[in-house]
């Protein structure tokens, strides 16, 4: 009788095992899909990554601790800037940034840099796997200007604003006003002998070494 109670209690164990491990291979089954689905996920996302260049022409000393905060504070880390003198334009500071991210991050920074009306800037960002970007352009004088490029790095203009133009604007002249202020004509060109100037700054670092 001891002997077949023994049996008994042996054949329980042995089943309670063989139940235990088939619950581990069907939560595995079930949870299968689930993990090879966040695998894919996450390559994925690592090869869509937003590339993003922003140069701060011109800032004044004062808000450069300001600008270093609120940058680190997007990003969500640190970010080295390595400011230059802007001759361009008496006690101001000049950087450049680039970046490659998971989430969009140039209308924040956009939008924090004009908050402060002093400063001259653009910022680009553009998916790494072709596509349109965006760009922003930003004067004390002219404010900020958000523009739609392409992946060559053009500015782009939507079918839907040409036409709105077009059926706004009957002369020519005011139509042109608006496909200027659509490309942001007068941002570029207040832009440009900044970026010029930053072009020699670095020049002259380069012969001098």
């Amino acid at each position: 009788m001891s002997v077949d109670k023994a049996i008994i209690k042996e054949e329980v164990t042995n089943l309670a095992r063989f139940k235990a491990l088939n619950a581990v291979v069907d939560w595995g089954r079930s949870h299968q899909g689930s993990l090879k689905s966040n695998k894919e996920r996450t390559s994925m996302n690592a090869g869509n990554l937003l590339a993003g260049d922003l140069r701060i022409y011109s800032a004044p000393k004062a808000l450069l601790r300001h600008i270093q905060w609120s940058l680190n504070e997007i990003f969500g880390y640190p970010v080295e800037l390595d400011w230059q003198p802007q001759h361009l334009s008496a006690g101001t500071m000049a950087t450049e940034l680039q970046w490659r991210e998971l989430k969009p991050v140039a209308s924040k920074i956009a939008s924090t840099l004009k908050s402060w009306h002093y400063v001259r800037f653009e910022v680009r960002e553009f998916s790494t796997l072709a596509g349109e970007g965006v760009l922003y352009r930003c004067t004390p004088d002219l404010g900020l200007h958000q523009a739609v490029t392409a992946s060559t790095g053009d500015v782009m203009i939507h079918e839907n604003r040409l036409m709105t133009a077009l059926e706004s604007h009957k002369s020519y002249e005011t139509l042109r006003e608006a496909m200027n202020l659509a490309l942001g004509t007068a941002w570029d060109a207040e832009l440009e002998c900044y970026r010029r100037g930053i072009g020699e700054v670095s020049s002259d670092k380069v012969a001098s070494i």
